[in-house]
């Protein structure tokens, strides 16, 4: 007598349109924990940017605003990758089904970054805009070794 083979064994899982669930768990899994690390890369590049800002930009009130806003903006993509990552996981858990892609986020990002970037530059040229010209100032050496800048009498 031969056994004859287990349909289940035998079945071609590429052929079946509903593909069961449970097989792509851990895929999933890691699938969200890469997607949470790529987020908080993001945020440690703009926190970067941000202290970057703060540590080599000077010590203006321009600078702080600058690097202030990169920072909140690190902060605000960590909170909002800590909630994904474990809304993601939820869904998971209970075994969802339905689109897992976000187009939303990735746009404010980019959004963001161009805000950003061009208050960091307009700060940078208004205070450009705004020094006292050259030409109508001398070095002066004080007697402790400072030097000092004066109006040039003319």
């Amino acid at each position: 007598m031969t056994a004859q083979p287990n349909s289940s064994s035998t079945r071609d899982r590429s052929a079946s349109p509903a593909v069961d669930f449970k097989l792509l768990r851990p895929k999933n899994y890691f699938a969200n924990e890469r997607t949470f690390i790529g987020w908080l890369q993001l945020a440690v590049t703009m926190g970067g940017l941000g202290l970057a800002l703060l540590n080599f930009g000077g010590s203006g009130i321009r600078i702080r605003i600058s690097a202030f806003v990169f920072e909140t903006g690190a902060l605000a993509l960590i909170v909002y990758a800590y909630i994904m990552f474990w809304h993601r996981a939820d869904r998971l858990r209970r075994g969802e089904r339905g689109t897992w892609d976000d187009r939303f986020v990735p746009v404010v990002v980019v959004i963001f970054f161009i805000f950003a970037t061009a208050i960091n530059f307009g700060l940078t040229f208004h205070k450009k805009a705004y020094t006292p010209p050259v030409d109508n100032l001398s070095v002066v050496t004080m007697s402790w070794g400072q030097k000092s800048t004066i109006p040039r009498q003319l």
